[in-house]
């Protein structure tokens, strides 16, 4: 009699207990590869808000350097150095310090002192060595603006528009001379202490929230608080407040930027402090 040996296979319970193990592995890495994707994305968003917000905060920081002393203000509609998310100032294109004594150079040049009230003359020079520059766009000369209302509302005789810049050399110094022209008469309230003037454009800077945008743009100096060509600068801005305290005309000015951005879950909070040069 011959015996037929028999096929041996899996049972439905071993089957199943497979399926069943096999399952709860798939389930462990699908939630760990899941979890790991989700911490990348997040992380990514964070990385991304937090390079966003670092640019937006360097670049007016940046800027504020060339500030004209005692030209920035923080607008809440009603203060200028107050909590707003309003931020503006004249940007300084050149400087120098003229003189303020009368004769004559080595080569016989005639010397011309700046005018102080109530003496008036239509220009001044100043020993610059290395040339000054005007800007484009209706350029003006300040001399020891204190304070904000000497720029914005021109009440105190302390900024004049300026029409050239001659130059020409003391041969018996070898300094250049640089004589800035004005079309009216022009006089100064006081000196400045270091004799210094500042170069202006007729034009401001303007930085300001909408919505959630934070924007950059050129404005009028007269009107520094309207904006004439915005350019957007950082998106999903959920609170921003400048704070400026404008320190004293020895000491430099302190802006802090309290910014936060939040996108997808994701928020950024940073402040910022930055000195501002107040010596006018």
């Amino acid at each position: 009699m011959r015996y037929i040996k028999a096929n041996k296979g899996f049972t439905l319970i071993e089957i199943i207990v497979v399926i069943v193990i096999s399952g709860i592995i798939s389930a462990l890495v699908v939630t760990i590869i899941g979890r790991t994707t989700s911490s990348y994305h997040a992380l990514d968003r964070r990385d991304k808000l937090q390079s966003s917000a670092r640019y937006a905060v360097e670049r007016i920081s940046r800027e504020i350097r060339h500030a004209l002393p005692n030209s920035l203000c923080t607008f809440d509609g009603t203060n200028c150095n107050s909590n707003s998310n309003r931020l503006y100032f004249i940007k300084a294109y050149d400087a120098g310090r003229y003189q303020d004594q009368t004769g004559f150079y080595p080569s016989g040049i005639a010397r011309q002192p700046l005018a102080i009230l109530p003496n008036t003359t239509s220009q001044f020079d100043a020993p610059s060595g290395i040339g000054l520059n005007l800007p484009a766009n209706n350029p003006a000369v300040v001399v020891y603006n204190i304070n904000n209302n000497a720029i914005y509302n021109l009440a105190a005789n302390h900024i004049y528009p300026i029409t050239s810049i001659d130059e020409t050399v003391d041969t018996g110094g070898g300094n250049l001379i640089s004589v800035l022209q004005f079309t009216n008469p022009i006089g100064f309230p006081t000196h400045s202490p270091n004799r210094r003037f500042i170069i202006i454009e007729d034009r401001g800077t303007l930085f300001y929230l909408q919505g959630t945008d934070l924007f950059r743009s050129t404005t009028n100096r007269t009107t520094p608080n309207v904006p004439i060509t915005p350019r957007l600068l950082l998106e999903n801005v959920q609170a921003l407040t400048f704070s400026y305290n404008p320190g004293q005309h020895h000491r430099a000015g302190l802006l802090q930027i309290d910014l936060t951005v939040a996108k997808d879950g994701e928020s950024v909070h940073i402040v910022h402090e930055a000195h501002v040069y107040n010596v006018p």
